[in-house]
């Protein structure tokens, strides 16, 4: 079966296929040595990619006009960003709030329609992080904060600048787990709040990325393609290491070089007629060993390997 890609000349339900600036190390802004925003973009049009999502706030210039004038140069087209706040902290909410409001704006402004919601990685989640059993969980009024977070965020970015806020359960954070999945979709309005799933921290924190596709498909609307290394899932489980620590071993790995089953995961996704953004993605961090520029192009180039045929520029 093969996936259809925006640029094809079909009926069939087309998928954004797009890079990010995480996979060239840029997760949050906290990290030292983050490579200038020229350079990612333009590597990402040269591994042949024509979509992207942004980076972290205040990555980019909050100027549309700039990004617009950038993303045209290189010949890409903005599918949304992600918001990177941590939710649980009622200290924080307005500052959660506005940063929201910041990131929405530039997005329906730099021609994207997705917001991603991430609740960002505290201590006490980060250290348990891929094991369920050990995590700190919430319960009564901070669960239901947590929830009215991610609800009152879908509310400003779609009403105020209609763009559509979608979840990701992120490794580290309060929203990891797959019953923390289905307790936060239970909670929130589906037409507020919808669902990225994202293949890799779903393998890494102990779920099926396939069958919770399966079981959501219809409030679905964003992707993330991402790889696990066996090899260090394994060591983070034995030694107990936090999220940071695992992405710094490289727990993320180009695509196919990895423990999760993508076959499987594409294959359910155009059985359910799939449409919308999916994004390569593969957290590292930026001082690590690797090209990025050479991970991205292997990463598509195993997407066409198991039956994606892309309409895409070709790498240079």
């Amino acid at each position: 079966m093969k996936l259809r890609f925006e640029g094809e000349n079909s009926m069939h339900p087309r998928v954004q296929l797009a890079g990010a600036p995480v996979s060239w190390g840029v997760d949050h802004m906290g990290r030292p040595n983050l490579p200038p925003w020229q350079q990612v973009f333009s590597e990402m049009a040269e591994a042949g990619f024509l979509y992207a999502e942004l980076g972290p706030l205040g990555y980019l210039p909050q100027d549309a006009s700039v990004i617009r004038n950038a993303m045209s140069e290189r010949k890409l087209q903005v599918v949304g960003a992600a918001l990177l706040e941590p939710l649980l902290d009622p200290a924080v909410t307005e500052r959660s709030l506005n940063a929201a409001r910041r990131l929405s704006r530039l997005i329906s402004e730099s021609g994207g329609k997705f917001l991603v919601i991430v609740d960002w990685v505290t201590p006490e989640r980060g250290r348990t992080a891929g094991r369920p059993s050990d995590a700190p969980r919430l319960t009564g009024e901070r669960l239901s904060h947590f929830h009215w977070m991610f609800e009152e965020i879908g509310r400003i970015s779609k009403k105020e600048f209609g763009v559509q806020a979608v979840a990701h359960a992120h490794g580290g954070t309060y929203l990891e787990f797959e019953d923390e999945i289905e307790a936060l979709l239970a909670a929130t309005d589906p037409d507020l709040v919808e669902l990225a799933i994202d293949t890799g921290h779903s393998v890494f924190a102990g779920f099926d990325p396939t069958a919770l596709y399966e079981h959501h498909c219809e409030r679905t609307t964003y992707v993330n393609f991402k790889d696990v290394d066996g090899v260090v899932l394994e060591r983070a489980n034995r030694e107990k290491l936090s999220f940071l620590e695992a992405v710094d071993a490289g727990i993320f790995c180009k695509l196919g070089a990895g423990v999760v089953d993508l076959r499987a995961f594409t294959g359910t996704m155009m059985g359910h007629s799939f449409s919308g953004p999916a994004v390569i993605e593969q957290d590292r961090d930026p001082a690590s060993p690797g090209d990025p520029l050479s991970d991205a192009r292997q990463s598509i180039a195993f997407l066409k390997s198991i039956g994606l045929e892309a309409g895409m520029q070709k790498a240079v």
